[in-house]
């Protein structure tokens, strides 16, 4: 369990709203303010350390338990005033505030400048796609998305294998700053869906794919009620 000293606790902005000198002779005026990485206490010496972020750097601060002025065990209410709560950075992750964790910004492939035509080909075809697409090179993403999905030697349900892909692409660009992409790649995934159910050979074929496209949707529904989009 993480140390937590009166109200100050890891993870959280304080701001300093009384002056004080740490032991160590660190003088901090009102209105500094960092993000508590480390708060620890030395049982054999009797310190209390608090190492925070600011200004790109951090900075730790002392206190000792047996002090009676200044920040310590019983006045850090005096001294600090707790602001938001900022969790640690998760390697391969970014935080998003008010969503929580997302995934880094993809790394996009390169474009390969012929069209993929086969079907056999579809992984190439359909990142191709994601490519241009992120390029805002809408046209001829959609070209190569339709070369690949009705390709003359297509099988399977390539419609359905499309929409699942596209769908997943538009959700990797859900946290740009610019949601052009991401507003491209979902309606295209989503047109996809339509096709499919469009194909279904029976009412009960038809329910179920409907079920399908149902989840999809929501599934964007609710990624951006998350991002209060």
């Amino acid at each position: 369990m993480a140390l937590t000293i009166d109200h100050l606790s890891i993870d959280h902005v304080v701001h300093v709203i009384e002056a004080f000198t740490d032991a160590r002779g660190a003088a901090h005026q009102v209105g500094e303010h960092g993000l508590i990485r480390v708060l620890a206490f030395d049982s054999r010496s009797g310190e209390i350390s608090l190492t925070w972020e600011r200004d790109g750097r951090q900075e730790t601060m002392v206190f000792l338990l047996a002090s009676r002025t200044g920040p310590g065990n019983g006045r850090m209410r005096q001294y600090f005033e707790v602001g938001d709560y900022v969790a640690a950075a998760i390697e391969g992750r970014r935080l998003i505030p008010g969503f929580g964790y997302a995934p880094l910004a993809p790394v996009l492939p390169a474009v390969g400048e012929r069209m993929i035509e086969s079907f056999e080909r579809y992984d190439e075809g359909i990142e191709r796609v994601w490519a241009l697409a992120a390029r805002v090179r809408f046209d001829e993403a959609h070209a190569q998305l339709t070369a690949i999905v009705d390709a003359p030697d297509r099988r399977g349900e390539p419609n359905r294998r499309a929409a699942v892909d596209l769908c997943a692409y538009a959700r990797l660009h859900a946290f740009d700053t610019d949601l052009t992409v991401y507003h491209w790649l979902r309606e295209c995934g989503l047109v996809q869906w339509y096709v499919w159910g469009a194909g279904a050979s029976s009412g009960g074929d038809g329910r179920w794919r409907a079920t399908e496209i149902r989840a999809a949707e929501r599934a964007f529904a609710d990624l951006e009620r998350k991002l209060g989009r």
